[in-house]
This record gives structure tokens, C-alpha cells and sequence, in this order.
């Protein structure tokens, strides 16, 4: 799913390199219950974030307000280029196929359809599921789903990719196809956060954070706050 946020984009420009600039974001989805405590994120070209945490800790509402679904009730986010989204929850139209989805998603990118059509079929080419370009997102499987989920995301070659736990049910191939578009679009200058519920193979990330109890908390190798899948912390 693609945005194209370029919110005081000249104030980025001015300010550093940021692809994107987060400021003490704040939210809550009733009063007794803050989700997000002020948490502040620089993202710039060539990264590759990993961000991790509990189920419930806020890992996918930061990333809707990242992508502007939804409105922070403090702070600020500047945008200097187009987002490529990938929800966790599929943001698909089951009533059509994977092509049909596909052109449906990238109207007002200005690209043709001719375009659309050339960059889905080499998405579906190199997550391998070609065979299914005509076929009702109904009837796929939901690994097949996820792909097509995630391979929207990369329409129109987006500066920032923002992924919501985006390789569940991909099979190993596919996985190691996932990972060899994003290590492509970090040496192109493009940036990538990844939300997951643990960190895993941490060394595929220019940078590790947890959000733990609505902040932000980098990991290191000698002090990781979430542990980063390690049963004895």
C-alpha cells in the first residue's frame, strides 16, 4: 500500500538527511490507557530498522501514525519522500486477483498501467508467485496472501518501507527473497522499519529497538533491553 507523504518535506532538507523524523509522538486510544509515550524516531537513507516488542505494546499503531492512518494526539512527523506500506492485518480485495489488486492499489501514482503491470509481474516473479497472477485473492493461501500484501508495498519504488510483520507464512525461499530486495533497496539509499514480535537474525538490521512500555529503547550488543530472543535474559 503506497502513500505519498511529503509533509513539510522542506524542513527535512534543511534540518539533515532524514528520510523521516519523528517527534515525541504521544497517543492513546482512551485516557486511562497510553500506548505511545513520546517516543521520537530519525530514520535515514540506508537502514534497515528493526522494531520489536510484546503483542498490545504499540508496534503497529506507531506505524499507522508513521504512515498517517492515524493522528498522534502529540508530536509531529515529517515525511521527505513516498512511503510503501505493508500492513500486518492483509489490505486486500478478496473479490479481485492478484493483478487486479495490484493495479487497484497505485492509481494516483502516475505511473501507467502498462508500468504497474511490468513492476507486479517482476515483484511476483522474484517472491515466486506468478502462477497466481489471475487468480481471486479469495482462493489464495495465506502465504501467497502475504506476498501479494508485502509486493504491493513496492510499487512505484518507495523511499521508506514501512512493514508491519511482513513475512508471516512466507515460505524459506521466500523469505530469503524478502531479504535480498531490502539489502537491494538499502544500497540504493532507500530505508526499511520492520516491526516483528522479536527480533531474530539481528545482524540483518542497521539498528535493533524494542518499544517497550510506550518508549522506544535501542539494543546493543552489550545491553539489549528486549532481549532479542534470548531465553536467559
Amino acid at each position: 500500500m503506497e502513500t505519498n507523504t511529503k509533509t513539510k518535506a522542506s524542513v527535512i532538507e534543511k534540518s539533515g538527511q532524514e528520510l523521516l523524523l519523528a517527534k515525541d509522538i504521544h497517543f492513546a486510544y482512551n485516557k486511562k490507557q497510553p500506548v505511545l509515550r513520546g517516543i521520537s524516531l530519525k530514520v535515514y537513507p540506508g537502514e534497515i530498522i528493526g522494531i520489536s516488542g510484546e503483542n498490545g505494546s504499540g508496534k503497529s499503531t506507531l506505524l499507522k501514525i508513521l504512515v498517517g492512518l492515524l493522528k498522534p494526539k502529540q508530536g509531529s512527523i515529517l515525511v521527505n519522500g513516498r512511503i510503501g506500506y505493508s500492513p500486518q492485518d492483509l489490505l486486500l480485495f478478496e473479490n479481485l486477483t492478484v493483478m487486479e489488486n495490484f493495479l487497484l492499489f497505485v492509481k494516483g501514482m502516475g505511473l501507467s498501467k502498462n508500468e504497474i503491470i511490468e513492476q507486479a509481474e517482476d515483484i511476483m516473479k522474484r517472491l515466486n508467485f506468478s502462477q497466481y497472477r489471475d487468480t481471486l485473492v479469495r482462493n489464495l493461501s495465506g502465504g501467497t496472501a502475504q506476498k501479494t500484501n508485502f509486493g504491493i508495498s513496492l510499487l512505484g519504488d518507495p523511499d521508506i518501507l514501512i512493514l508491519d510483520e511482513p513475512y508471516q507464512g512466507m515460505d524459506y525461499a521466500s523469505f530469503t527473497a524478502f531479504w535480498e530486495i531490502q539489502f537491494e533497496m538499502r544500497k540504493r539509499g532507500k530505508s526499511i522499519i520492520i516491526v516483528s514480535h522479536l527480533i531474530e537474525d539481528k545482524e540483518k538490521f542497521t539498528r535493533a529497538i524494542h518499544l517497550i512500555k510506550g518508549r522506544l529503547q535501542s539494543c546493543t550488543d552489550e545491553d539489549c533491553p528486549g532481549c532479542c530472543g534470548d531465553v536467559e535474559c
